[in-house]
């Protein structure tokens, strides 16, 4: 199997394998790099994920929780005593402290559910696209 019909081993996937571009389409120049005689293809590739909250109270437990233990970065964020919030604040604390990525990985200790991703890369020097691949998971 080839890289770019890669399937990640969690959840359902659909529409299917991930989609390469067709290289004709595609403007990437190599770029020299600083310290570098020899020229570099630069490509940034971005993540989406794309999530619901499954269970608000386990979510704004989990921010709470967070708002008490570290009370300076929740002010911060413009949360401080008594610590009352919505889900939309309770997940923005939860992703502050969390980060993105890990938010991903944990999403379900958190009360959250991933429902999809999407990955993108780009030719960094000109934004054509390179490859693209959307996976979309069932609800269990």
């Amino acid at each position: 199997m080839s890289a770019l019909s890669h399937r990640s081993g969690a959840g359902a996937s659909l529409p299917g394998p991930a989609h390469a571009i067709d290289p004709a389409r595609v403007t990437c120049r190599p770029v020299r790099t600083a310290g570098s005689a020899t020229a570099r293809l630069a490509v940034t590739v971005n993540e989406t994920r794309r999530l619901v909250i499954e269970d608000p109270g386990l979510l704004m437990h989990r921010a709470w929780q967070i708002a008490r233990s570290d009370p300076e970065a929740a002010a911060e964020l413009g949360y401080g005593e008594p610590y009352i919030m919505d889900e939309r604040q309770a997940f923005t604390l939860v992703l502050a402290e969390r980060g993105g990525a890990e938010l991903g990985e944990c999403a379900e200790q958190m009360g959250l559910r991933v429902v999809s991703t999407v990955t993108v890369a780009t030719c960094t020097d000109s934004d054509s696209l390179v490859y693209e691949d959307e996976r979309v998971f069932e609800q269990s």
